[in-house]
């Protein structure tokens, strides 16, 4: 009995403790508005993430959300390959998030004076060579950081092999041209950060994975995650995207790149990182340096990250041909998420993606929910891209049985229209494939160059290059074989010449 009445609330206690909380929340409205995160919100969070996986057919999902100096919640969604589980503890290649860390083992070594932020490149690499002679004397480490170098991928039309090394890519960028101005303008250049991992290996006597490894990776117990994707022992199972259909896919990783985009991490680490890094890298970078880093230039780019809206949006993601990352942090509100799913794609990278972070952004911040019908739906859209190659071949089958009776047909054609009918075969997927690289150019501004951006749709795109591949080849076959016709029966066709 005596149990009971401690546990019990009379009305004067209740209505104390009522006054109380109205009190706070007249001075503290914003507590209600925008509530954080916490172990009692996530089955709507859950729902949230569980109806965009449904509506893009994604096949696993990770996630960290971040309050203070806390993850509140870290949860796994899906499948991480065949019989086997997605966790906050499965490992995935992290895509351009990597550059963050390269970034920071960068400021490291500024902060010890090992390296000068303004000092030219070639003052620690003195064989650093693009192009243009008197831009390579001047291109500075601050410029590789932020993107300002004037190099980007439009300047470097050179396709390098997996196996090339760091060295050999930085040698390489000697067929690099500038398209801007030094200093001038953002350009978002993958190679920079190459050139800042191989930096890091020629001023302090590591290798990049090796340096992340120890002053990074293992002071903040970041221990499932690597720079060295070789030793990384239970990577999930990353997928492309052909039709609408999540197909697995071995995830090809440069040498050269791991710096740029390949480290190895979780959500459960990426989380720790992001703690860390929101409150200015305290412990691992000077106070000054930490500013320095969320500083933005051009571009709105600081060292490695993204910087918005004065700030209160810190962010960065990666793309991987079959990974998709994204950390975002609320300085503000003292608030992140890390976002990994094991999906690639480019038209994933720009829709699902982009639904599944906004929708987890206005969870974590306390804002309306975006309705999971707002937007288009990745698998319809590769459906519809299906459906373009299945007509395409269908009438490409067509067209083929009927060059059968082409030359009866042509042997009543006049010269001119026989011309006019060889070159449609031309024409016609020549300018599609014109109009649809334009449109590509225009997509990618600074980062097309016309046959790395080919290359690289084999992987990124493999429906879309399929379908490009049947919207044009069988057209130039057909010309083709029409012009051996017409060489073999010219005396048939023009008697008179």
């Amino acid at each position: 009995m005596n149990q009971i009445r401690q546990n019990t609330l009379c009305p004067g206690r209740i209505f104390r403790s009522s006054l109380a909380i109205l009190l706070i929340l007249v001075i503290f409205p914003n507590l209600v508005i925008a509530a954080p995160a916490n172990q009692n919100d996530m089955p709507e969070l859950d729902a949230i993430i569980e109806a965009q996986m449904q509506k893009h057919g994604l096949p696993g999902v990770a996630i960290a959300i971040i309050d203070g100096d806390d993850v509140v919640y870290s949860q796994g969604y899906g499948q991480a390959g065949r019989s086997r589980p997605m966790t906050p503890q499965t490992q995935m290649f992290i895509g351009s998030q990597s550059k963050s860390f390269t970034a920071l083992a960068v400021a490291q070594l500024v902060d010890q004076g090992v390296l000068d932020l303004d000092a030219p490149v070639q003052s620690y690499i003195p064989w650093f060579q693009v192009a243009d002679e008197d831009a390579s004397k001047t291109i500075t480490i601050r410029q590789l950081l932020n993107h300002s170098s004037g190099l980007s991928d439009a300047g470097f039309p050179v396709v390098l092999s997996n196996d090339t090394t760091l060295e050999e890519a930085v040698r390489a960028l000697e067929q690099a041209a500038l398209t801007a101005p030094v200093g001038t303008t953002f350009q978002y250049f993958n190679l920079g950060y190459s050139v800042l991992a191989y930096l890091i290996e020629v001023s302090n006597g590591q290798s990049y994975a090796d340096y992340i490894q120890e002053h990074i990776l293992s002071p903040l117990g970041m221990n499932n995650s690597t720079a060295d994707p070789e030793s990384a022992q239970a990577i999930a199972q990353g997928y492309s995207r052909l039709f609408g259909f999540a197909i697995p896919m071995s995830q090809p990783v440069p040498d050269y790149g791991i710096g740029a985009g390949y480290i190895v991490s979780t959500a459960d680490d990426l989380a720790k990182y992001a703690i860390r890094m929101m409150n200015d890298g305290d412990g691992l970078v000077s106070a000054t340096m930490g500013r320095k880093i969320f500083y933005p230039s051009r571009g709105d780019y600081g060292f490695g990250w993204f910087i918005v809206d004065g700030g209160t949006k810190i962010f960065h993601g990666g793309a991987n041909e079959t990974f998709r990352t994204d950390v975002n942090l609320y300085p503000n509100q003292g608030r992140g998420f890390v976002l990994l799913v094991n999906q690639g794609h480019q038209v994933d990278h720009f829709i699902s993606a982009v639904q599944l972070r906004d929708s987890i952004e206005a969870f974590v911040l306390g804002r309306p929910p975006i309705p999971v019908d707002q937007g288009w739906s990745v698998r319809w859209v590769g459906w519809g891209i299906g459906v373009l190659v299945l007509g395409l071949s269908v009438l490409h089958v067509f067209n083929f049985m009927g060059l059968r009776t082409w030359l009866e047909r042509a042997k009543e054609m006049s010269k001119g229209k026989r011309i006019w009918d060889v070159g449609l075969s031309f024409l016609i997927p020549t300018v599609i494939l014109v109009f649809v690289m334009i449109q590509v150019r225009g997509f990618y501004g600074d980062r097309f160059n016309l046959w790395p951006t080919l290359i690289s749709l084999r992987l990124v795109m493999p429906d879309v290059f399929l379908l490009m591949l049947m919207g044009s080849v069988p057209d130039y076959v057909q010309g083709i074989i029409k012009i051996i016709l017409w060489h073999r029966h010219k005396q048939q066709l023009d008697p008179d010449s």
